[in-house]
């Protein structure tokens, strides 16, 4: 079972860096309307999607590549009455299933850091309306990884794990045609201890399943400490922040008038 498969597998919904209260900084720092319509990609058992359409009470689709995740996202709004204004559906962030100039915000926690940063941000563009943000909360580098601490973090988290510096991350949203770029509230990271075990606690959803989940899986508890022991170890290379961009309104070509036509015509080679 890898990294991803064992998210999946538990259904957590905040493996992220900062959990669930960096979570809430950043729906603060988005500023989200009623009357914005929101794309969470890689919505995992649809913690934050739900809890944006709860609090804020606009519409939200949630998407993950994982069916079992979907399927916890979608137990989770039917139990807390929203399935009027949250929905959600199995998809690849490289190939959303959505019209071009769709959605008003984009949002994404820790699922770029695995991805291919540049085709997953275009593919956002693509699905945003102008004018629209994407607010993707990441981890980053904030001094370079010597060679075998980045091979001890792809056999902890997988080979495709990539953190960048922030000015690296500020860079793929440009290449993909975002403008304004920046990124909002960037923080060390911070020993929580076993982050993803605590965030497993605190989820009515997961919970009740956590001591059967042990018993079926005895190396349970060991993997996530190894993986929790490797950031504790190496707090120092990594931190996390909010990696924002606005989709600028298309320049509309001037129309052509008449005078541009017989210019055109006199000049003509």
């Amino acid at each position: 079972m890898n990294y991803f498969e064992l998210i999946a597998w538990l259904g957590v919904g905040s493996s992220h860096p900062g959990g669930f209260p960096a979570t809430k900084q950043n729906l603060e720092a988005m500023q989200i309307s009623s009357e914005d319509f929101v794309l969470d990609a890689g919505c995992g058992s649809g913690l934050t999607a739900c809890h944006v359409a709860k609090t804020i009470g606009c519409k939200i689709i949630g998407i993950d590549i994982n069916p079992l995740m979907v399927e916890k996202a979608r137990n989770r709004a039917e139990k807390e009455g929203l399935s009027h204004l949250v929905k959600f559906e199995a998809a690849d962030v490289y190939q959303l299933p959505f019209d071009d100039n769709l959605f008003d915000l984009v949002i994404a926690e820790s699922i770029t850091v695995f991805l291919d940063k540049v085709k997953v941000y275009r593919e956002f563009y693509r699905v945003l309306r102008p004018e629209g943000r994407v607010a993707d909360l990441e981890m980053a580098l904030i001094k370079e990884l010597p060679p075998h601490l980045r091979k001890q973090m792809e056999i902890c988290f997988g080979s495709g794990t990539n953190p960048l510096p922030f000015e690296e991350w500020l860079k793929a949203l440009t290449e993909a045609g975002f403008e304004d770029v920046t990124i909002k509230n960037p923080q060390p990271m911070r020993n929580n201890g076993n982050m993803l075990l605590r965030e497993l606690k605190k989820d009515w959803l997961l919970i009740k399943d956590l001591p059967q989940k042990i018993k079926h899986q005895p190396g349970l508890i060991n993997r996530l400490q190894r993986n929790a022991n490797f950031m504790k170890q190496n707090l120092g290379f990594f931190g996390f922040g909010l990696v924002s961009g606005q989709k600028p309104i298309p320049t509309v070509p001037p129309k052509k008038t008449f005078r541009d036509w017989i210019r055109k015509i006199l000049f003509r080679k």
